[in-house]
């Protein structure tokens, strides 16, 4: 039994009211487009250095989740049963595998 547990380190200035607008900015954005990523999973793996350039602010971020996805390719479907679980602890950028 795999278990992974990473803490994406926050890049942003916590004093920065904008850390918060992109907080949710993100976190809506991923609920949104979740299945089509599901789906079109190898689309993004391939193309995600388009979308860490897609915004300044955002580089690490995209660059951090598209290369999650890439890392542990194996454990997509891991990734799914569990992405409610993540969906809710993404304020503290935790992210488990078991």
């Amino acid at each position: 039994m795999h278990f992974f547990c990473y803490y994406y380190y926050n890049y942003y200035n916590n004093n920065n009211n904008n850390y918060y607008y992109y907080y949710y900015y993100y976190y809506y954005y991923y609920y949104f487009y979740y299945y089509y990523y599901y789906y079109y999973y190898y689309y993004y793996y391939y193309d995600y250095y388009y979308y860490a350039y897609y915004d300044y602010y955002d580089y690490y971020y995209y660059y951090y989740y598209y290369y999650y996805y890439y890392y542990y390719d194996s454990y997509y479907y891991y990734y799914y049963y569990y992405y409610y679980y993540y969906y809710y602890d993404y304020y503290y950028y935790y992210y488990y595998y078991y």
